[in-house]
């Protein structure tokens, strides 16, 4: 017993042990970070693409048809994908 807490390989054993865990660890957050950023671009992309249709569609609309409104034309692509898209704050329209 005595010999086991006097021997120094055993600390440096522990030693190694304890950074190489360490080490593990610091790589599995890192990874995790990274899954987690590239996961909340991919949402980005996908909202501001989103967006985008949306306005498309509401500047097709206005073309289009004839004594159409923002709010018309608003309405109509918001009932369609009211569940499923999100609906920006305001439009630019030129």
């Amino acid at each position: 017993m005595w010999s086991q807490l006097i021997d120094p390989t055993a600390d440096k054993l522990r030693a190694k042990l304890f950074w190489a865990v360490i080490g593990v660890v610091l790589l599995g957050q890192l990874v995790a970070i990274y899954m987690l950023c590239s996961q909340q671009v991919r949402n980005a992309h996908v909202r501001e693409t989103a967006i985008q249709v949306q306005r498309t569609a509401i500047n097709d609309c206005l073309q289009y048809l004839p004594n159409a409104t923002v709010g018309s034309c608003a309405s109509r692509g918001s009932a369609r994908t009211a569940a499923t898209s999100p609906v920006p704050v305001n439009f630019i329209y030129r």
